[in-house]
């Protein structure tokens, strides 16, 4: 008897078990129970470049925090600035763009990460950044092989010029290629004989050194030692040493704020700026310079007075007025730099979406030129546009930051100028170098 009723309440759990009734409990019941049901609510996958909603998703790579944090807050504001335009004119594709944004960190390892995200989870089409040429560099690859479209407002690096990116790679700020030259010139045209440099260890900091090394020589000077230092170093003192120790008449520093700081705190300290005049690359240009180098025992900026190059800010497109007036009054201060670059990446984005009919990276890729280039209406607004596209027009976009044309290898051309620090530590800016 007793084995007869042992077998039947075996059999009965044998069944619960096999029709996989048994409910998990607690916590753990809750969550299967949500999850359940959020299976149920879910939409259909609309496609790449979409969300649930059917709104077309871009990403944003830029470096929130890190050496260049100083840029990727404004530049990222840009951007956002940009879509908000698209979206009050209609969207594209009768939807609303939404921007995935994700942080570089200044950091290839974390802008891998970020790219990952963006190419496999997010599906994005195309993404704004990344700024510095390390973390581009660490993730084109990743942005080929998914076919998604990167547009740049920041990285300079010459190399990407000739990097073989099937067509994904953009940029809306102009190559080192032209202002390792103009560095060449300044160099030159303030009387220096010969020169030393000290230069980032990653792609952009190479890359400016090789090309300001072919132009001084061209013009008749002479490189003495060049020195490369980490990225992610925290002192730079036998690196300062090196770079000093034949008293060339100029030190050109290709770097970031944060890390160039250090260097210049260590070049004042060991007096190698009363020996050798010290030149920078525009990815030291920024306000807070000064203020991380800091002041000597009379309560003067150390580096008041110090000169470098950067792409012209000034020589502007048609749409910069109208572009820093809308920046302004939405973020309560005066566009930073690269903001402009950023804003025109995720302007001709949208264009190229709205063209091609399709949030897909290869007809984004295929369309960019069409929107950017000549034939074609010029306009500068972007609800202009987007409804000259809708008419089925041409369109030549010229954009905030300057007349932007892409060449064969998605490059732009620029023009450079000087910068200084004043005596207040904030950036001034002095007279255009002509380059060619």
């Amino acid at each position: 008897m007793k084995i007869a009723t042992y077998l039947a309440i075996f059999v009965v759990f044998a069944i619960i078990l096999a029709s996989g009734c048994v409910t998990p409990s607690g916590e753990e019941g809750a969550e299967h129970a949500e999850e359940a049901g959020h299976a149920e609510d879910a939409k259909p996958d609309e496609g790449a470049g979409t969300d649930g909603a059917g709104a077309v998703k871009i990403g944003t790579l830029l470096p929130l925090t890190g050496d260049l944090s100083a840029y990727g807050g404004p530049m990222e504001d840009g951007a956002r600035l940009a879509i908000k335009g698209v979206n009050e004119n209609g969207g594209v594709l009768g939807s609303e763009i939404v921007i995935v944004s994700t942080d570089s960190r200044t950091s290839e390892v974390a802008a891998v990460d970020a790219m990952n995200q963006l190419a496999t989870i997010d599906k994005v089409p195309a993404v704004i950044g990344a700024a510095g040429s390390g973390p581009s560099l660490a993730i084109i690859n990743i942005a080929i092989a998914n076919k998604i479209v990167q547009i740049s407002p920041s990285n300079t690096g010459p190399d990407f010029t000739t990097y073989e990116d099937d067509g994904f790679y953009f940029r809306t700020v102009p190559s080192d290629a032209l202002q390792g030259k103009a560095m060449a010139k300044l160099a030159k045209d303030s009387g220096y004989v010969n020169a030393s440099t000290i230069v980032l260890n990653n792609p952009y900091g190479v890359g400016f050194e090789g090309v300001f090394k072919e132009e001084f020589e061209k013009l008749g000077g002479t490189v003495m030692d060049r020195v490369r230092y980490d990225p992610s170093g925290a002192t730079f003192d036998s690196e300062v040493d090196k770079v000093s120790a034949n008293d060339p008449d100029a030190i050109v520093l290709v770097g970031y704020p944060d890390t160039g700081s250090i260097v210049l705190k260590s070049a004042y300290e060991k007096g190698i700026m009363e020996t050798s005049d010290w030149l920078l690359s525009e990815g030291m240009r920024t306000d807070e310079l000064a203020e991380k180098v800091g002041k000597d025992t009379e309560g003067n900026y150390i580096i008041a007075g110090f000169v470098g190059t950067t792409p012209d800010p000034r020589a502007t497109g048609p749409a910069y007025d109208v572009f820093a007036a809308d920046y302004e009054a939405e973020y309560g201060e005066a566009p930073a730099t690269f903001c402009s670059n950023a804003y025109d990446a995720a302007a001709l984005i949208a264009l190229a979406i709205e063209k091609s009919g399709s949030a897909d990276g290869t007809a984004i890729r295929d369309t960019l030129p069409s929107v950017a280039n000549a034939p074609g209406e010029e306009v500068s607004d972007i609800g202009t546009a987007l409804a000259l596209i809708r008419e089925g027009k041409e369109i030549n976009y010229q954009g905030a930051s300057g007349e932007l044309t892409f060449d064969g290898v998605g490059d732009v051309f620029g023009e450079y100028c000087t910068w200084q620090i004043a005596d207040d530590g904030k950036i001034t800016l002095g007279e255009t170098i002509p380059v060619e």
